[in-house]
């Protein structure tokens, strides 16, 4: 909304928030047009009424100066109007300075926002520097010669392929959908003890992660970013991280911070649905630990799952085939 300026308002055109300000100038004019103006009508009415003049004495010159003192109630009234523009004038200065105050607030309030915000995104990419140089050094030892040893990536990959073998072994890969059975305890516990002989605790590794993952959740500066964050976090893993991760989490009940946001965040519900985890194991997880985590449908073949790509490919198929005979 637009101030109004006026004879005895001013106001700021660049600023439309601020108060209109008294214009001293034409009030004091105003007071003075006023008191002349009051004085002469007041003498010129006396002249008036007594006019002619007989007699010039002192005597009759202090009547007529008596004759002034209904003025004085006058100017006390003025002074007193003075004493109310002097009032109005510093109502004026608190508002000024509450406003400047207001906003000295804002602009603290925001700078400490950015403050907060730096050191979290300080903590939070120094914590994921880490992260990144304790899996490089996460190491096992070669089955094929004892005195080397796999690092980062390649060892999780090695670990991930020797759980696949020994699970292709056992043939026992979908969950028991019989609840009132001991079943689902027997898979359960079949799939604990396969994946804990396998997936030994790397523990710098685990607990720099489960660090990264209190700071987002606990020390975050906007609730609103945490999930910005954990996508940041959640798009470093590899699949092999991915799969260490999820059975790392089946197997240490310390790890709830990891299972929570694997079960609530969007980020990293995306990343894990979609990593090829047999759905037996998922179903296990929730079992174990009473949490529902979301499942994705993941064809890296789609391109033929529809039946004209798929008559496209048997008709490549069999080109393919008469070529060498031409």
């Amino acid at each position: 909304m637009k101030n109004q300026s006026g004879f005895f308002y001013k106001a700021d055109p660049n600023d439309f928030n601020s108060p209109p300000s008294l214009h001293v100038r034409n009030v004091i004019l105003v007071c003075f047009g006023v008191i002349i103006l009051s004085v002469l009508s007041y003498a010129s009415i006396l002249i008036i009424q007594t006019w002619p003049v007989d007699e010039y004495s002192i005597s009759k010159a202090g009547t007529f100066g008596d004759s002034f003192g209904v003025l004085n109630s006058l100017f006390t009234g003025l002074g007193f109007a003075g004493l109310l523009v002097t009032i109005f004038l510093q109502r004026e200065d608190i508002k000024l300075t509450r406003m400047e105050l207001s906003e000295t607030r804002a602009e603290i309030k925001l700078q400490s926002r950015t403050f907060q915000q730096q050191q979290f995104e300080e903590s939070f990419y120094r914590l994921v520097t880490l992260y990144k140089e304790n899996l490089s050094q996460l190491s096992i030892k070669s089955e094929t010669n004892s005195s080397t040893r796999i690092y980062g990536i390649d060892a999780l990959s090695v670990l991930q392929q020797k759980f696949d073998e020994a699970c292709s072994v056992q043939r026992i890969m979908m969950f028991p959908s019989n609840a009132s059975s001991n079943d689902q305890d027997d898979y359960t516990y079949w799939l604990y003890k396969t994946s804990s002989m396998i997936f030994f605790r790397q523990t710098r590794y685990t607990e720099t992660l489960n660090s990264i993952l209190s700071l987002i959740l606990n020390e975050c500066f906007l609730p609103e970013k945490r999930e910005h964050y954990l996508k940041i976090l959640s798009s470093q893993f590899t699949i092999y991280e991915i799969k260490y991760l999820f059975y790392q989490a089946f197997l240490n009940p310390n790890y709830q911070v990891l299972r929570a946001v694997i079960s609530t965040s969007p980020s990293f519900q995306e990343r894990f649905s979609s990593s090829s985890i047999p759905l037996g194991h998922c179903r296990s997880f929730e079992f174990l630990w009473k949490i529902n985590l979301t499942q994705k449908e993941f064809n890296s073949d789609r391109l033929f799952s529809t039946e004209r790509f798929k008559s496209a490919r048997k008709r490549t198929a069999q080109s393919r085939k008469r070529k060498p005979d031409q």
